[in-house]
């Protein structure tokens, strides 16, 4: 548990923090032509041609930059060129509209709902490559401004990311993409915001920039600090990191649904205690990370309508209660089951902590959980004996912290799936990483790593990605080896090759050649894929070559032609074939091969995966000359097996052990040479089970019911439709081996 006053100490600072909203908003909105007019050129078209820049940079002028109270040119600190907005006009109406939609999606994010507010035209601006703003800040250059709103016009480059700096939080706005893509990107920041613009590296980066100015007799809008509240926060944090509770659960103070649960979504204050938090756990040594803690009630349900009534008796979570509904007007009376969980994590940030356990009191929270009302509700009345039921579901926003040093405990509690998330944001991140993290990850994955626990289909990619980013032979030997054995198939070829870049092949081998005789499909069509790869780079010949001569052997313990998994089947040929050319010359190799590709062979394996792929990629192959000469050989003795219509209308009872007594009242019918037809007048419930064990099993007759008379009649007609069947595959035969039979080496 956590000490009281760790709580209280925590509590206290998070409760002084106020305000909502980020220091920065940006998106990107649908292209609207605004027929924007600059002197001395008139209407400009969109997308902005390079032509159409040059005609507009002959009318503009260098961009100062303010310099205390003076403005100065230094191309050594800004270089762009600009353009004033007293020579710009808009002659779509529909662009002040756009520009006011632009205002009212940014003032939510910036805190500043209930503040009038106006964006004024201040330049366009111009950067074209090699140009870029150092890092400064905006002067008030009118009277009310607290902010900037940059507008990106549809011009393809790349570079230009503009940097925003607050509070020791940063944000990186790239505006290329959405520019280049005929989209128009926007972006507004506070004033007193640290910002650069980087180096363009190919194109024109054209904007509009606006001045965000309040309207008069307001409260001054600006933006609260958090650097102070973080700093104590760290303190706080720091000195609690060796509880026994290492991981910390804070509330925030409002509920959220999974779909919008964003940083840029939170309300009032938990954007800014969300920041802070973040911001002291980076000081403190801690991971952060934001989720949503469900609370999870179901009790008896208290309702005052008339159950008699026609109306439906639940509702389903996230609906609507109107007035019909039992979720509007029931209430919770006693609770039967509660407990808590995270079932949802913010996709921003560090990777999240799947399936981990804790208990309500595990939670620090300036409020009680399950007061008001819940986010979601669902009611159920009355079933069979059981009374009725009301469930109630609490999604509260929630920030997750736990010490650094003690990670290797909270990862090693993940499942597979997870833990591999972990190593993937070590490797992306790896140059923050350090030795003893490196130390970690080589424990979680020689001890913790375990594939029991993930779901089947986990990506071990990253588990290679990480041995490559080590370049370490001497560990790649000792317990890499032993690593990429046990999770061959789960890594991908890409990060195979990638593995064979980073290191020498003779590490490799006996991997190879342990994974070889395991004798599964999945696994040796895995392996041979990797080797069809590494035979196109000449570094690996030799060892695509000694691997390539255990192949009849890999091959021998395959069991290929069984009716599953006859893609994969088809996928194995397919990739032997490409190994088998530079064996053409080895009698020895090719008769191994082409026997164990047909020691057991049967019509769905010899036409749906030896014929189909050898026809479809075969040419040029003489190991595919020879399996096509065994095909034709089974090929020509079914054709010439052609099938023969019954000599009478006597069929043969099923082999089925089951449905006896139904067989016994058939067998008569059956096994006779002329009756054809059979009525069998009886109750519904005995003519249903005839019904079901005629479908269980394949025979040749056809049913119908005859309605005349009551009981009704179920009538079973035979059919030759066993013989259609078989003619029907002979057909199919004869048209394969004129294929066959047209197929030339």
């Amino acid at each position: 548990m956590y000490s009281s006053d760790f709580k209280e100490q925590l509590l206290e600072v998070l409760g002084e923090i106020k305000g909502s909203g980020s220091f920065v908003s940006m998106d990107n909105m649908s292209f609207l032509f605004p027929g924007m007019e600059i002197e001395g050129i008139g209407e400009i078209g969109f997308p902005i041609s390079p032509l159409e820049i040059n005609e507009m940079i002959k009318v503009a002028h260098k961009a100062p930059f303010g310099k205390g109270s003076k403005t100065v040119l230094d191309a050594t600190v800004r270089s762009a060129w600009e353009i004033d907005a007293g020579k710009i006009s808009f002659n779509n109406d529909d662009w002040n509209r756009f520009i006011e939609s632009v205002i009212e999606r940014i003032k939510p994010e910036l805190g500043i709902q209930e503040h009038p507010v106006r964006a004024n035209l201040y330049k366009l601006l111009i950067y074209e490559k090699g140009d870029f703003f150092l890092p400064h800040k905006d002067s008030e250059k009118e009277k009310g401004m607290f902010g900037s709103l940059i507008i990106g016009l549809p011009a393809k480059h790349t570079g230009g990311e503009l940097i925003i700096k607050f509070d020791g939080r940063t944000e990186t706005i790239d505006f290329s993409g959405p520019a280049s893509q005929y989209k128009i990107p926007y972006t507004a920041f506070y004033a007193d915001c640290e910002h650069e613009i980087k180096p363009i590296t190919s194109g024109y980066r054209v904007c509009l920039t606006y001045n965000l100015v309040q309207q008069k007799g307001e409260k001054k809008i600006q933006m609260h600090q958090l650097e102070g509240h973080a700093n104590r926060l760290a303190e706080i944090l720091k000195a609690a990191e060796d509880y026994q509770d290492i991981l910390k659960i804070i509330l925030l103070g409002h509920q959220y649904t999974p779909s919008n649960y964003m940083m840029e979504a939170l309300k009032l204050d938990d954007r800014p205690k969300a920041e802070a938090l973040i911001l002291a756990a980076k000081r403190a040594g801690y991971y952060a990370k934001l989720g949503l803690v469900t609370s999870y009630q179901t009790g008896e349900l208290i309702d005052d309508y008339d159950y008699g009534s026609s109306r439906s008796r639940g509702r389903g979570r996230y609906d609507d209660y109107d007035d019909d509904g039992l979720a509007e007007d029931g209430e919770m009376g006693e609770v039967y089951d509660e407990h808590v969980s995270v079932e949802h994590w913010m996709q921003e940030g560090v990777p999240s902590l799947d399936n981990i356990q804790f208990k309500k009191e595990d939670i620090i929270s300036a409020d009680e959980l399950n007061e008001g009302e819940p986010i979601e509700k669902d009611a159920e009345g009355y079933t069979g004996n059981a009374g009725m039921e009301m469930t109630y579901w609490y999604h509260y926003g929630a920030i997750f912290l736990w010490p650094r040093k003690y990670q290797f405990d909270v990862l090693s509690k993940l499942s597979a799936g997870n833990k591999l998330e972990w190593i993937a944001y070590y490797i992306k991140h790896w140059e923050l990483v350090n030795v003893d993290q490196i130390m970690m990850i080589k424990k979680l994955v020689e001890v913790d790593l375990n594939e029991r626990e993930s779901s089947g289909h986990s990506d071990y990619s990253p588990l290679a990605d990480f041995l490559i980013i080590l370049k370490d032979e001497n560990y790649l030997e000792d317990k890499g080896a032993i690593l990429l054995t046990n999770y061959f198939k789960r890594i991908k070829v890409e990060s195979w090759l990638k593995l064979f870049s980073a290191y020498p092949t003779k590490y490799f081998e006996k991997i190879f050649t342990t994974v070889g005789e395991i004798a599964k499909k999945s696994i040796t069509n895995h392996l041979l894929t990797i080797l069809t790869e590494l035979s196109d780079q000449n570094s690996y010949t030799t060892f695509v070559k000694d691997q390539t001569d255990r192949i009849p052997a890999y091959m021998h313990n395959l069991e290929l032609s069984g009716t599953d998994k006859s893609a994969i089947a088809k996928d194995i040929l397919r990739r032997v074939l490409l190994l088998s050319k530079p064996k053409e010359g080895d009698v020895a190799w090719l008769k191994n091969i082409k026997e164990a590709f047909t020691k057991d062979i049967n019509r769905e394996y010899v036409n749906n995966v030896l014929v189909e792929v050898i026809l479809e990629a075969g040419k040029g192959y003489i190991l595919a000359s020879q399996i096509m000469a065994i095909c034709k050989e089974d090929l020509a003795k079914r054709v010439g097996n052609k099938p023969k219509p019954p000599v009478d209308w006597s069929r043969s009872l099923p082999n089925n052990s089951g449905d006896k007594k139904i067989w016994h009242i058939l067998a008569d019918f059956l096994q006779s040479p002329t009756q054809q037809v059979f009525d069998y007048q009886k109750n519904q419930n005995f003519r249903t089970d005839m019904e079901n064990a005629i479908r269980r099993v394949t025979i040749d007759l056809k049913m119908e019911t005859i309605k005349k008379k009551s009981p009704h009649t179920l009538r079973l007609t035979k059919t030759q439709d066993a013989y259609e069947r078989d003619m029907a595959k002979w057909r199919k035969d004869v048209e394969l081996l004129k294929q066959v039979n047209d197929f030339k080496l």
